[in-house]
């Protein structure tokens, strides 16, 4: 559990009905495609102009992983166009692989880093 990494990230939407097909699409080919490491993936309105998605990663290396993946696909590029990225919420570690992903993407601005795992449990 300690190199888990829990995100969550805030949308403001321009389309909803675009953000819910596009969220939709890529739900599903992440499931069937998508990186090993990524333990939850789902999608939530957060009102009627906004959108979240709460995503578990197993570690660093599914969070950079699963992004190098589907930065390139037609459903992220369908999510994109029809929201902006507002906020990322990061619970879990930032390793320096992450640190540059976090770089050349511009999400510097964005990030809010929750600190590092003091302690826990799953069942």
């Amino acid at each position: 559990m300690m190199a888990e990494i829990t995100v969550v990230n805030r949308y403001a939407l321009r389309d909803r009905a675009g953000f819910d097909a596009a969220v939709a699409a890529l739900v599903e080919r992440v499931r069937i495609e998508g990186h090993a490491g990524v333990l939850a993936y789902g999608f939530y309105h957060g009102g009627p102009d906004e959108g979240r998605a709460l995503v578990r990663y197993s570690n660093p290396e599914a969070w950079v992983g699963h992004h190098d993946l589907i930065m390139g696909w037609p459903e992220m590029a369908a999510l994109r166009a029809s929201a902006d990225l507002v906020e990322v919420e990061l619970f879990g570690p930032i390793t320096p692989a992450m640190q540059d992903w976090i770089d050349r993407m511009g999400l510097a601005a964005k990030l809010r880093h929750r600190g590092q795992p003091l302690a826990g449990f799953q069942r």
